[in-house]
């Protein structure tokens, strides 16, 4: 019997690719995965408010049974905008994962670079492909990650600790913590919103934010609405935050399941005054969703920067050698660029940036 060739193809995603995208993910997971649903799908790839994205596609006859794929999207530096991407969504399908399929498929993007309208692409790669990208693509990260993680004690009890606490008493601390971030806020005059005080507020709030000249994803009103939309098949949540009724930021959050634990995910905490009450304030903000929630957990990844909110004891760092895979950042740039884009010290990226929804 001939063998079926693998052929790949640079194509621009599309409805009926979408369809095709769908299909090839219930191969690999459920059926209720977002990425195994179409709408979700189709927030992800068509209605990113960059453009359209472009993906390598592998195929046997007419059977899609490959990808990978990229999101367009914005890095702000020194005031300059750079066009970029998220590579993302690599999948082979179980009964064709070769390592002649997987550098067919890879190629193009990653050794040729040839990647669409983008000039610098950043992509995290999974446990499972991390070795394949350093040890056969010989492509080398940028630096790691940090991972912060808060447990809420109440809620693990009797799964890892066996330690039992009272209902009663978990009420009892939960209404003394809303107590005490009312009362904090209603003193300083520190309050969350869903309202983001509109155009001039957010524009004159997030230009504050790039000053600092790193490199980080660019954060227009337009990109915000459509990364928590509700067009994802994920529930996102978004507050504002505003000082005497001045924008001063947001925290954007979801929840999540991983190891039969559930997770208050932290997408980003946006903040322009560096203040320890203000961070106190949102410190305590989580802790209340997150017991209100049931989460066993707080969690949060993102780059290392001294001015990240919450980089301090009262939010522990996870220690990298804890860890059983290196959470580290790759970029692929097919443009000349200056050392300071391959330090990770100057770069600003948490999970709101990264292919992680």
């Amino acid at each position: 019997m001939k063998k079926l060739e693998f052929i790949v193809i640079k194509e621009l995603i599309n409805i009926p690719i979408i369809k095709k995208y769908a299909l090839l993910s219930m191969t690999e997971y459920s059926k209720n995965n977002p990425i195994s649903q179409e709408e979700h799908l189709r927030w992800k790839y068509l209605n990113n408010p960059e453009g359209l994205s472009f993906a390598i596609n592998g195929y046997c006859k007419d059977e899609l049974i490959a990808r990978i794929s990229y999101q367009r999207k914005n890095f702000v530096f020194k005031n300059s905008i750079i066009k970029g991407a998220n590579l993302c969504d690599l999948l082979i399908h179980k009964n064709n994962r070769k390592l002649d399929n997987f550098l067919k498929l890879s190629s193009p993007f990653f050794i040729k670079k040839d990647i669409p309208y983008s000039n610098l692409s950043i992509m995290i790669p999974n446990e499972i492909s991390i070795d394949i990208y350093k040890k056969i693509l010989k492509l080398k990260p940028i630096g790691k990650l940090e991972l912060r993680v808060i447990p809420i004690l109440n809620s693990i009890k009797n799964e890892k600790f066996k330690i039992i606490i009272p209902n009663f008493l978990t009420s009892y601390i939960y209404k003394c913590l809303i107590f005490l971030l009312n009362k904090i806020q209603n003193i300083f005059k520190i309050n969350f919103s869903k309202s983001d005080g509109g155009n001039k507020q957010y524009e004159k709030m997030i230009r504050n934010y790039y000053r600092d000249n790193l490199i980080q994803g660019e954060r227009s009103q337009k990109w915000i609405r459509w990364r928590y939309s509700l067009d994802s098949k994920i529930k996102y949540y978004l507050e504002y935050i505003f000082s005497e009724n001045n924008l001063i930021g947001y925290i954007a959050y979801r929840e999540a399941e991983k190891f039969g634990l559930k997770i208050l995910v932290i997408m980003e905490i946006i903040i322009i005054k560096k203040s320890f009450l203000i961070e106190l304030i949102i410190f305590l903000k989580l802790i209340t969703l997150a017991i209100k929630k049931n989460c066993n957990l707080i969690l949060s990844l993102r780059t290392i920067q001294k001015n990240n909110p919450l980089s301090n004891p009262i939010f522990p760092r996870i220690p990298n050698f804890l860890l059983p895979t290196p959470l580290e950042l790759f970029i692929v740039p097919n443009d000349e660029f200056s050392p300071q884009i391959f330090d990770i010290r100057n770069w600003k990226i948490n999970m709101a940036d990264l292919d992680i929804f």
